[in-house]
């Protein structure tokens, strides 16, 4: 495995140059000297991408049960000692129960705030000096809660113990959930001013209209009605070992590893609930524009977007690519024209949301007011381009060697693979899935790339959210398609003619 990662990054050092002069100016601050205009710039070379860089064999890990059901990957990596875990627990916002949405997240967080033997300052205290790291956060789209931490290896014990304190015996202290709440709802105030917030809101309340999926963040009356018991019940009923994954990588052997985790998980026990049955349906078919009033706001945010694959799609490589043709990174489509060449905008791009309960693509920037209508017709041109023409071969190939580089270039971290590894477990992947993820890659044609624009890049059936001043903006969206019109709070308004 270390002479492949070797052989990767070797092949690769003339790409990683060239990807980081593009990062640094994609993230350039507001005001600093813009680089000359990319328009008629052609890029003269290949990424390279060796043989063995296409010849990946990810590592397989060593898979336990423990005795009260918990599944156990295992992957050594005995280069560094240390050894991180993340467990995989089935509880997200997706199991929030009905009308009472921000409960998944309250007690993820609530976790770490106290226990039957520590409180929250006793358990940062203590993860500061085992030098140990210890994160709880739900996991948008995928129906999980991922628990995360990591020490060096003689500090282990100690941190299991801790660990095994947190999950088993929390206590969901009433002042700390009071002081939660009192954050979240500042929170929530001040995201109501941004317009990502305001059109990421929309957006998912339009693609996914009929389910929880809909409710990006909870409403203030909703966090203002969670009790202590709601977390007590949730955490009954969805953090048990029972239909959870943990895995585990670095300075440790299977054996090793299973023993001290039956030493200090052995006392959980229960399955978890059931998961959501949540459909990812078809496309959206009629073409609707969504326009967030925000008054005096001197930019407009430009959400385009529609449901799209699923991350089981045989689509998906084929996808990746186009999406790198198109919109991801420095030197897509979108970037060069409507940022480089136009000047519209500092940043913009798309991307595929494939996962177990979203399937949808977007492609999204924040442009000037005055600019608004432009911008969208630049959107336009490259949905229309990319849909109807094929991709020449340079362009193809330039994309195809970026992902697989980038694919060769993460397996040098342990953490991603691992992350890789339980994304298998997660979706129903099969288990040389990344062994063949490179060849399949390269062999997508500019036919693939072209078919797949136009079954998921959105054009006759656009969804178009804009967050920005109406009074200036609402006529030229007409000429887009039927516009609904929202204020900031989200509520359906009717424009005076």
């Amino acid at each position: 495995m270390r002479r492949l990662m070797t052989s990767c990054v070797a092949a690769l050092a003339a790409l990683l140059l060239l990807a980081g002069a593009h990062s640094a100016a994609a993230q350039e601050p507001e005001g600093a000297a813009r680089q000359d205009s990319m328009k008629g710039v052609a890029p003269k070379n290949l990424a390279p991408v060796s043989t063995e860089v296409l010849r990946v064999k990810m590592p397989r890990p060593v898979e336990r049960k423990l005795k009260n059901g918990l599944r156990v990957l295992v992957l050594e990596n005995h280069r560094i000692p240390s050894v991180s875990f993340d467990l995989v627990l089935p509880a997200s916002p997706l199991n929030d129960p009905k009308g009472l949405p921000g409960v998944a997240n309250a007690t993820a967080t609530m976790l770490a705030e106290g226990t039957a033997t520590r409180n929250s300052r006793q358990i940062a205290e203590a993860l500061s000096s085992l030098g140990a790291s210890l994160s709880i956060s739900p996991v948008s789209g995928t129906g999980v809660t991922n628990v995360r931490a990591s020490t060096l290896v003689e500090n282990l014990d100690q941190l299991l113990a801790l660990v095994a304190d947190v999950l088993l015996t929390p206590a969901f202290p009433q002042d700390e959930l009071e002081r939660w709440k009192a954050r979240t709802l500042a929170s929530l105030e001040q995201q109501r001013s941004q317009p990502a917030f305001l059109g990421n809101e929309r957006l998912f309340r339009v693609l996914y209209p009929a389910d929880v999926r809909s409710i990006t963040e909870p409403a203030p009356e909703s966090l203002k009605k969670l009790a202590r018991q709601d977390l007590v019940e949730f955490y009954k009923a969805h953090y048990r070992p029972g239909g959870a994954v943990l895995g585990v990588t670095g300075d440790v052997t299977p054996e090793a590893i299973v023993a001290k985790l039956e030493k200090h998980l052995g006392a959980w026990q229960g399955t978890s609930g059931p998961q959501p049955k949540l459909p990812l349906d078809p496309p959206i078919a009629e073409k609707k524009i969504y326009l967030i009033n925000r008054p005096d706001s001197v930019q407009s945010y430009l959400v385009l977007a529609n449901r799209a694959i699923d991350r089981l799609s045989p689509d998906y490589p084929a996808c990746m690519v186009m999406n790198r043709v198109l919109g991801q990174g420095p030197a897509a489509r979108l970037f060069r024209n409507i940022r480089e060449d136009k000047g519209f905008t500092y940043g913009v791009g798309s991307s595929f949301m494939a996962l177990k309960y979203l399937n949808h693509f977007t492609a999204s920037s924040s442009v000037r007011t005055e600019v608004t209508g432009p911008a969208l017709d630049e959107f336009l041109n490259e949905f229309r381009t990319i849909r109807d023409k094929p991709v020449p071969k340079d362009e193809l190939e330039n994309a195809k060697r970026a992902l697989v580089a980038n694919f060769a270039l993460s397996l040098e971290n342990q953490n991603t693979v691992l992350g890789q590894i339980l994304a298998l477990r997660e979706h129903g992947l099969p288990d040389d899935y990344w062994d063949t993820y490179p060849e399949k890659i390269m062999a997508v044609t500019a036919a693939d790339v072209q078919g797949v624009a136009r079954k998921y890049v959105p054009f006759d059936n656009l969804q178009v959210v804009v967050v920005g001043d109406g009074a200036k903006i609402r006529d030229l969206l007409r000429k887009y398609g039927p516009v609904e019109e929202y204020d900031t709070e989200g509520r359906r308004v009717t424009p005076a003619r």
